[in-house]
């Protein structure tokens, strides 16, 4: 063992490998530990592995993500060639899935931060082709999961001569079709090793085995891998399946197009009551939205696209089990929401309106009030009058807002979803296994404002499935938790449809009509009607006239 390589002091062996040995290192100047990785020198007599491991260095030395693993310095020093890169405390992937250590949600949330770091990567034009359970780092505090991806040692850096066209490499049973037929990886292949990775951490067993190499290649390219029994997977959606059924298709053109879009697929299926319809509903709010704007004509919102998609090779048709959620063509969410707003005037003559996509967080005293949308009304509606023939109305016109009453209105009650009482039971002292709902300095503004983005949104998720656990035995301490989950995240909209179910079983209606608010201010509302519970209660409370006036018909 080396005494040191540079400048940094070698203290131990932290592991060995086919090309070399990893060392914990530390950095005299600063005191900081870092992880040393060498190639042997055997192994760097040639030049193609020699050039391999310096394109490692220049990969991951572009990256600076929370998910990626951060390379700090490359050099050569008796003889041997070294990199010297974060040290990441905590285990493997590949060994926490052996062990069955975390919860289904929790693998969930490991995978769509490992897709977090890979949609930086890909947007840098660099695709990882190794991604496998050991090339991920999972470190846990407390409750909170963090995980890097590491290794870029076979990275492909786009526009690079560096790897000989047609060589594949990587890991055989989390290679992707186009890869093996190929040899031309791109972004898409990467995130089928995720789709890989989320089967086997949800099943204990890989999709594609085999005695043999070429037997393990052969199913990967041509037959679909063994269904996974979702009624077992308590605690997710059952829509994991339609998750999963995506990220493994052989056609890279039909699997999520982006990191970005799997990662949100997958921190949605964290909810038990998520229908899997993400990306659908998105494009039919967004549709009935424009046809409801103006009668003249129907302004074109197109759907989301996915971002810099790489040429894919010509695939032979393979037989796979039906998608069940595809991304529309350009312009097909238009019209597909149009059709759909007309089959819905003409069955039950209610016309609703969306609010637009997300705005910016604004007081809410100074948000105006819409109507919102909701699902087929309780109770017999008397039809609309048809359009005049030859009308060239797409849709018929928005009724005209009603006169105020000649009465002065009420002063409009606070937006604030947190004006209810917190639970009588103070929260217990925080300790090494506590949950955030026992750490209430977890959530003041002080220590939400220094976390970034990502960090406050898996505090709130995390929240917000230990609060779902409470939802029938414990409920004012699951109203807490919910409200605690949007300090976190104000938009999580799972978290106010649960919050405004909660509050609408236990007669709390004031607080119930604040939620509302404040959801329909921010632009939630369509989008927690994905949740059963609180379909329920909305149509219950419409039925007694206990909505908000602004979204009461």
């Amino acid at each position: 063992m080396f005494e040191k390589l540079g400048k940094f002091e070698i203290r131990r062996v932290l592991g060995n490998g086919a090309m070399g040995e990893v060392y914990l290192g530390v950095d005299p100047s600063i005191g900081r530990e870092v992880a040393i990785k060498t190639i042997l020198p055997a192994a760097a007599q040639g030049g193609e592995a020699k050039e391999r491991f310096a394109r490692e260095a220049r990969a991951a030395g572009v990256l600076n993500h929370p998910n990626l693993v951060t390379i700090y310095e490359f050099g050569e020093d008796q003889g041997v060639l070294y990199i010297a890169m974060e040290f990441v405390k905590g285990h493997d992937l590949d060994e926490l899935i052996q062990q069955q250590a975390l919860t289904r949600s929790e693998i969930l949330e490991v995978l769509a931060q490992v897709c977090d770091g890979l949609g930086f990567a890909h947007r840098q034009h660099i695709v990882h082709r190794d991604i496998k359970p050991t090339n991920v780092r999972v470190h846990q505090d407390g409750r909170r999961l963090h995980a890097k991806v590491m290794d870029f040692g076979v990275a492909k850096i786009s526009n690079s001569d560096m790897t000989a066209t047609g060589m594949v490499m990587g890991t055989v049973s989390y290679m992707a079709p186009e890869y093996i037929r190929t040899g031309k990886p791109d972004p898409r292949s990467d995130l089928f090793a995720v789709g890989v990775m989320l089967y086997e951490a949800l099943s204990g067993r890989r999709p594609f085995s085999g005695d043999t190499t070429p037997t393990i290649l052969y199913k990967i390219v041509n037959e679909p891998p063994e269904p996974i029994d979702t009624t077992q997977l308590q605690g997710i959606s059952p829509a994991i399946k339609s998750v999963l059924d995506r990220a493994l298709v052989k056609d890279p053109d039909q699997r999520y197009q982006t990191a970005e879009d799997f990662a949100k697929a997958l921190r949605a299926a964290k909810d038990p009551s998520w229908m899997g319809q993400l990306e659908e509903a998105t494009s039919l709010l967004q549709a009935k939205a424009a046809a409801t704007a103006t009668t003249a004509s129907v302004p074109a919102i197109p759907p989301s696209q996915p971002t810099a998609q790489l040429a894919a090779a010509p695939f032979p048709p393979v037989a796979l089990p039906p998608l069940t959620a595809v991304r529309p063509k350009r312009g097909a969410g238009l019209w597909i929401g149009t059709a759909a707003l007309l089959l819905a005037a003409l069955g039950a003559g209610a016309w609703w309106r969306f609010r637009a996509p997300r705005p910016a967080l604004a007081p809410a005293a100074t948000a105006p009030a819409e109507p919102m949308s909701n699902p087929a009304p309780l109770g017999p509606k008397p039809a609309p009058s048809k359009p005049a023939a030859g009308a060239a109305q797409i849709a018929p016109p928005v009724p005209a807002p009603r006169p105020p009453a000649a009465a002065p209105a009420p002063a409009r009650e606070p937006a604030p979803v947190r004006a209810e009482p917190e639970p009588r039971q103070k929260p217990a002292p925080q300790t090494s296994d506590a949950t955030p709902l026992d750490q209430p300095g977890r959530f003041q503004e002080s220590h939400l404002q220094q976390l970034p983005p990502n960090e406050r949104m898996n505090l709130g998720n995390i929240t917000l499935s230990d609060a779902i656990r409470l939802y029938d035995s414990d409920p004012d301490k699951a109203i807490y938790g919910f409200r605690q989950a949007l300090k976190a995240d104000p938009y999580n909209a799972s978290a106010h449809a649960w919050l405004a179910a909660e509050l609408y079983k236990q007669g709390r209606i004031p607080g119930f009509k604040q939620e509302l608010r404040e959801a329909h201010r921010l632009g939630l509302v369509a989008r927690m009607m994905q949740n059963a519970r609180f379909r329920r209660a909305f149509n219950q409370a419409r039925f007694n006239r206990q909505l908000p006036g602004e979204l009461a018909e």
